[in-house]
């Protein structure tokens, strides 16, 4: 049997974002209590929501309000952007978890108490693909989160309590652009200046400095030779990468006196990719469709089963091509020729090519030349393969899928060695790469254990030869020096890794307690139950024993609940400390006399 469609079929979002159907309040979830902050922060972003993706909003001072700041609960912040424009950032931690920094790859919405990591909406939509907190510091006592700073790739930043007071306040500290293809239009973000003291400022010009300056630029100035007091201006930033791989700059601007400097980090896709479909069947109509990197929007992502690779137009009117591939398992298609099938039927390999949303799913053959995964995503890294396919009419469908195919995808050996001073200023060594195409070395000082440090995470350094300065950084923190080798493909290595600095103490709500025994009396009812296994770092203060409309506290087991009707009901228990409500227990039924 074949499939013919129409449809745009078997697709899959990649590293941007999904529509949600309203904002995701934290204040269901069962978590912490502690009173909120005060309000304040600083907002730079490009909007994702769909009816104003792309826009920028800014937003500082008062017009931040942080309703939730909390280790355990995360953080729900809303804007006031202009009088007719608002904004929200609403992050949520993984399950059972603290919200602490590193690099995260979010993957939308999530089962609360399953959630492996933090779910993120940014203006009511879920934010997909990768995510990093720079920095994040918390009250031990309560978990009240105290410091915050988090980039989002190709939308912006977020942070508060990291701005001087009267400062003049650059809406984004870190740029991290999303990843791109060499060819494509520069893409910009933007950034805002706001003199937040009580006297005019001189400015300079901003400039971009540094080994890959010629990939990023400054534009559309609005910012003259002196910002008034109270006073904003903005200017665009812009990246279209010229080599493969990862890239760094600076953008730097004179402030006063001093000149201020902001990170620029981006990254290009490797190799050769594009995708390309012809023949005489009625898929392609006689025609031969071809799309590159450079020439229309490409991603790739997984679902249903296998990935799928699509090629959109650049000005947003649609797929041009799409392919999708399939094959048994989650590992990499084996190299060779083989037979396809229609989706999930015959030997578990299928391909499905769709040129401007018209698609076939038949038989035919695949001829896999390479086909790797990225060992951090799952997903594709390098595939070149070419197919034929007949459809329904019986004519043949020739083509070929390249994703960043390339001769060398063998990673160089990281940096060995890797030392930080404990004087200040701070310098961090290293050895060199041992492999023979290494070229560069890319340094990243990330808060934390660096664990899942990645290109994007935490803020460059200037690296000189097998060294690199280390900023100043807040006392009673743990940081990490995270170093990548390049080779000349743009292939990057293991992270290599020194720490320095002590963790700070995280605490969070207590976990869930669990019922034992649930003894039923005349209008009572009364639970007996064990403490969680962590108490979050905090003692329990006391337990709260309800049945969704009566409630009781009590410092330990058992709890009693009285003046209860007669008849069948559900009762649960809810540990409580310093930092608020824990995660309740799983509700057992019950029958009261």
């Amino acid at each position: 049997m074949q499939r013919f469609t129409r449809a745009a079929a078997m697709t899959a979002a990649t590293l941007l974002t999904a529509s949600a159907l309203g904002f995701v309040g934290l204040e269901a979830v069962s978590a912490a209590t502690p009173t909120p902050p005060p309000t304040g922060g600083v907002l730079q972003i490009l909007s994702p929501y769909y009816s104003e993706r792309g826009l920028p909003q800014f937003a500082d001072g008062a017009n931040v309000r942080r309703l939730i700041a909390d280790t355990t609960r995360g953080i729900d912040a809303r804007m006031t952007v202009s009088s007719t424009s608002s904004a929200s950032f609403i992050l949520t931690p993984p399950s059972g978890k603290p919200l602490t920094t590193g690099s995260y790859r979010l993957v939308g919405t999530q089962q609360s108490d399953l959630a492996k990591v933090p779910t993120l909406t940014v203006n009511g939509e879920y934010i997909y693909g990768d995510f990093n907190i720079l920095d994040l510091a918390s009250d031990p006592t309560n978990g009240a989160i105290t410091r915050f700073d988090a980039v989002v790739p190709g939308i912006g930043e977020f942070r508060f309590g990291e701005d001087p007071a009267g400062s003049v306040v650059f809406g984004a500290r870190n740029f991290v652009f999303a990843k791109t293809f060499i060819g494509l239009p520069k893409t910009t973000q933007v950034e805002t200046l706001h003199n937040t003291g009580t006297a005019a400022v001189t400015l300079g010009a901003p400039t971009v400095t540094g080994v890959n300056a010629t990939s990023f630029s400054a534009s559309n100035s609005t910012c003259k030779a002196t910002l008034a007091a109270g006073a904003t201006c903005t200017f665009k930033v812009g990246f279209a990468p010229k080599a493969a791989g990862p890239v760094n700059a600076a953008l730097s601007m004179k402030v006063g006196t001093a000149t201020r400097s902001v990170p620029l980090t981006g990254s290009a896709f490797l190799g050769t990719t594009g995708i390309s479909s012809s023949g005489k069947d009625i898929v392609n109509n006689g025609k031969t469709t071809k799309v590159t990197g450079a020439n229309s929007a490409m991603t790739v992502g997984a679902g249903f089963g296998g990935w799928t690779f699509n090629a959109d137009n650049l000005d947003g009117s649609g797929s041009v091509l799409r392919v999708f591939l399939e094959g048994p398992g989650d590992g990499p298609i084996p190299v060779g020729t083989r037979k396809t099938y229609i989706h999930g039927q015959g030997n578990g390999y299928s391909l499905l090519t769709t040129v401007r949303s018209m698609g076939c799913d038949t038989t035919g053959t695949e001829t896999v030349k390479q086909f790797t995964l990225d060992p951090v995503t799952g997903l594709p890294d390098a595939v070149n393969l070419s197919f034929t396919q007949y459809c329904v009419d019986k004519n043949a469908q020739t083509g070929a899928l390249q994703w960043q195919a390339r001769a060398d995808v063998t990673a160089p050996a990281a940096p060995t060695a890797v030392t930080v001073t404990a004087t200040s200023p701070r310098k961090v060594t290293w050895k060199a790469s041992t492999s023979k195409d290494a070229k560069s070395v890319v340094a990243r000082l990330v808060q934390g254990s660096g664990a899942g440090a990645t290109l994007q995470s935490g803020t460059p350094l200037t690296v000189s030869g097998t060294s690199a300065t280390v900023p100043a950084v807040p006392s009673g923190q743990q940081y990490t020096v995270a170093l990548f080798a390049v080779d000349t493909t743009g292939n990057v290595s293991k992270p290599a890794f020194a720490r320095f600095g002590t963790p700070p103490v995280t605490v969070t709500a207590p976990g869930r307690p669990t019922i034992t025994n649930v003894t039923a009396g005349s209008g009572s009812v009364t639970v007996t139950f064990t403490p969680p296994t962590s108490n979050g770092g905090l003692p329990i203060t006391s337990y709260i024993l309800s049945d969704y409309r009566h409630t009781v506290t009590g410092t330990s087991s058992p709890l009693t609940l009285t003046g209860l009707p007669a008849g069948n009901d559900m009762v649960y228990v809810t540990p409580v400390n310093a930092a608020g409500k824990g995660t309740a227990s799983y509700s057992v039924p019950v029958t009261v006399g």
